[in-house]
């Protein structure tokens, strides 16, 4: 699971910069597929991806249903955005700069930003999972999402991709890594004046199994090595990029992994 929300979250992330900077039409499409990948590995995951369309059936009470129309409109409205870019769409009679397109990048840009926020209030919607059920999951999940599209353009950077942005989507990445470890570390203080239940969960991330996963992973490489390589060794973005995304991974992975069970929401 920690996949789908990781790369899910990336695309809707990597959409909103493409927008916001005017990024090349590759990285919209990128942003795209990250969506879709995002999507099918979750379909597999559920173990019957043919009867999946019975996830879109309640809207009203279920995340999980609000987030597949989300993907549902990010991926519609994204693709009708970004076609008359594509020499093979160009005779669409709309373009970024038109009413149609405008309205388009909008309803895009929207349901990008519910695509990355979604995952957060699945989780948050667990009152059985302490850890889980908390208002700051969607906020962590979403600048998770942010951090992460910053990593990949910063990856990206040795191919071209982004002229005279990369400045500005450096000194951005290093905000958006400073804000993700405030916000890890003001949610592992607020789980540990919670119930006996969230207070485990921080023990699993500070002592137990997933101690050296969480430490190493995604305080240290996640967060401390990109941060100094940004702002110290500038031409070495591309290792700052892989480590945001790793640590990104990671950090989904150790909120999942260190979630504690309670019967009847009994913290």
């Amino acid at each position: 699971m920690a996949i789908d929300l990781f790369l899910g979250g990336l695309g809707g992330g990597l959409f909103l910069f493409y927008e916001l900077w005017e990024l090349p039409v590759s990285i919209g499409l990128l942003s795209l597929g990250l969506v879709v990948v995002g999507g099918v590995v979750l379909l597999m995951e559920l173990g019957h991806p043919w009867r999946a369309w019975r996830a879109i059936c309640r809207p009203f009470s279920s995340w999980i249903s609000r987030g597949v129309i989300f993907v549902l409109l990010f991926v519609v409205s994204s693709s009708l955005y970004i076609a008359p870019a594509l020499d093979l769409f160009s005779w669409l009679p709309w373009s970024p700069l038109s009413l149609g397109g405008k309205v388009l990048g909008v309803i895009a840009g929207a349901s990008a930003c519910l695509v990355a926020l979604y995952p957060g209030f699945v989780l948050s919607a667990s009152p059985s999972i302490p850890s889980w059920n908390s208002p700051l999951l969607p906020v962590l999940f979403f600048s998770q999402s942010l951090t992460g599209a910053s990593g990949i353009l910063l990856l990206l950077s040795p191919l071209g991709l982004l002229n005279q942005r990369l400045e500005g989507i450096s000194s951005l990445a290093v905000l958006l890594i400073g804000a993700n470890f405030v916000l890890i570390a003001f949610y592992l203080m607020v789980l540990k004046k919670s119930g006996l239940a969230a207070q485990e969960s921080v023990r699993h991330l500070s002592e137990g199994a997933l101690s050296l996963i969480f430490k190493a992973g995604v305080i240290l490489v996640g967060t401390v090595v990109p941060l100094l390589v940004v702002v110290w060794i500038p031409s070495a973005v591309v290792l700052a990029g892989a480590c945001v995304l790793l640590g990104g991974l990671l950090f989904r992975y150790c909120v999942l992994k260190s979630g504690v069970y309670v019967p009847f929401a009994i913290t």
